[in-house]
């Protein structure tokens, strides 16, 4: 599977993820996953990302980092959502068949 096929086929996420991540936060994320292969990277089949909330001029702003093992890569992406959401982490997995967003311990 080509760097552009990945995370292309159909998208879901477990009950955990939809019950506990807002909505806006679960679709900001498969949208990086968009954009990093509009930039041409290379995707690893298993992405993190790791939510936290800074507060910035007192708001508080949702801080996304999103990594991977191979290729090592590490990035932090800033959000503004209505609901932010603090010490998060989820993997979203491509098994080629479809693509899954769910928490380390439901795997």
């Amino acid at each position: 599977m080509t760097t552009n096929e990945m995370f292309s086929s159909e998208k879901y996420a477990t009950r955990g993820v939809s019950e506990r991540v807002p909505l806006d936060i679960q679709l900001a994320l498969w949208s990086i996953l968009d954009k990093r292969k509009q930039r041409g990277d290379t995707l690893d089949s298993m992405q993190v990302f790791e939510l936290i909330v800074e507060l910035v001029d007192g708001e508080p702003l949702q801080v996304v980092r999103n990594r991977q093992e191979q290729p090592p890569h590490e990035e932090t992406i800033y959000l503004d959502v209505s609901e932010p959401v603090d010490g998060i982490t989820l993997w979203v997995i491509d098994s080629g068949e479809y693509c899954t967003m769910l928490f380390p311990n439901e795997y």
